[in-house]
């Protein structure tokens, strides 16, 4: 058998421990408002603690192979769990939203595309004629998804500031993939996150900037 059971106890420990107590433990306007908060800044929904405990585990472990172990699970939690969170979105928004009368459109203001709230049962299937859609026409019109490496094309050729709503907007595809896309050119150094805009002025959290890293535009 693999050496595999360790690392699931630490996994479990350090992810699905975190998951578990996250579904039990939060009502559905937590979930809710942890969707939102991700969508504004994905960073924001990460496990700090958790972060922190598992960074001083890597740091006196003796043993190479338990070092291993506990890394794998420390980048594990430094990324942003959207697709957890999105889940738990899909699975109340809707009785939530029946329950405080709260139109689709206010869950578009915060930046919810049309795609979660169709699966969230918010707003119907969209219909086939032309015009209907709302946002990520592009990639919607040509039947192709847009993946991770499509995002971090058109974010390095971006000569201003955006955020993650700017990606899917312009070029369609999934908050979550967007995260994953713009967070792995950030770990490269590709790309600089700015941080939340200080003069935001628009309900919810200021969302995460970002930009083209200073050395990536010198070599343009």
């Amino acid at each position: 058998m693999p050496p595999t059971s360790h690392v699931s106890r630490v996994r479990a420990a350090s992810v699905n421990g975190r998951s578990k107590s996250a579904t039990l433990d939060r009502s559905p306007e937590d979930c809710i408002r942890s969707y939102l908060n991700f969508l504004a800044d994905p960073a924001a929904s990460l496990d700090t603690k958790e972060i922190t405990r598992l960074e001083k585990l890597v740091a006196t472990t003796g043993d190479p192979v338990e070092k291993l172990r506990v890394a794998a699970a420390l980048e594990q939690a430094k990324t942003p769990d959207g697709g957890a969170l999105l889940a738990d979105f899909v699975r109340y928004a809707k009785s939530w939203a029946d329950a405080e009368n709260v139109p689709a459109s206010a869950f578009q203001q915060l930046g919810v595309s049309d795609d979660v709230l169709r699966k969230a049962g918010i707003i119907r299937s969209a219909r086939t004629t032309g015009g209907s859609r709302r946002r990520g026409g592009g990639a919607e019109r040509s039947g192709r998804r847009v993946t991770v490496e499509d995002i971090k094309v058109w974010a390095l050729a971006q000569a201003d500031i955006f955020t993650i709503k700017d990606v899917t907007q312009a070029i369609g595809g999934s908050l979550v993939t967007a995260n994953k896309a713009l967070q792995e050119l950030v770990a490269e150094g590709a790309l600089s996150n700015l941080g939340p805009a200080e003069d935001h002025k628009g309900p919810g959290r200021a969302p995460a900037r970002f930009a083209v890293a200073k050395r990536r535009k010198a070599r343009v």
